[in-house]
């Protein structure tokens, strides 16, 4: 026969995978989170390329339900710490009590996050194919058909569109002739080189 663990073996190797899955989830949910350093104020451009890097490799390969729990990490990580001024506004500005503006905030960035769970999971379940099919087309197109979605459709929610994080890179060139989507399409392109 073929090689077979003991139930104790089976545990530890069950045990294991589940961490390593655990550890792509909060790797994205780290990727996010540093992507709005890329933005205004501290401008490190460079971290809007390794951000969806990061997550198109920590999805690669992975069920669709899987990469779109680690998209929402990372839709997640990127609002909590991208929109963090929201809580500032309804909180302090607004009046709003506490218990209201925790929850406003935590939803907005909920919603916010499911696009990204639903761009993970795309990619994984229709859009596969060569891997530079994946990393160079197929999934740079989706980001930026997510990004303009975001921003008009349901939510009308555009901040952290990609593009602009680019303003002091190499990449603003474009934007006079493809605008912040074309700006975006680039980075991402870029990220999946």
């Amino acid at each position: 026969g073929g090689f077979r663990l003991s139930r104790p073996g089976k545990q530890r190797a069950v045990e294991t995978i589940q961490r390593w899955l655990h550890w792509r989830i909060g790797l994205s949910a780290m990727a996010g989170a540093i992507l709005p350093l890329a933005f205004a104020p501290l401008s490190a451009y460079p971290l809007a390329l390794a951000a969806p890097a990061l997550l198109f490799l920590l999805i690669d390969g992975q069920r669709p339900g899987f990469a779109a729990r680690c998209g929402f990490a990372f839709g997640f990580g990127m609002f909590v710490f991208g929109t963090y001024w929201l809580y500032i506004s309804v909180h302090h500005f607004g009046k709003a009590p506490l218990y209201i503006a925790l929850p406003v905030m935590m939803s907005l960035i909920a919603v916010m996050a499911a696009w990204y769970s639903l761009l993970a999971w795309v990619c994984t379940r229709w859009l596969t194919g060569s891997a530079s099919t994946r990393w160079l087309l197929s999934w740079p197109a989706a980001w930026v058909i997510g990004e303009w979605l975001r921003g008009w459709v349901g939510s009308g929610f555009p901040w952290l569109s990609l593009g602009y994080s680019q303003v002091d890179s190499p990449l603003a060139g474009f934007a006079p002739l493809a605008g912040v989507y074309g700006v975006s399409w680039a980075t991402v392109l870029v990220a999946g080189g």
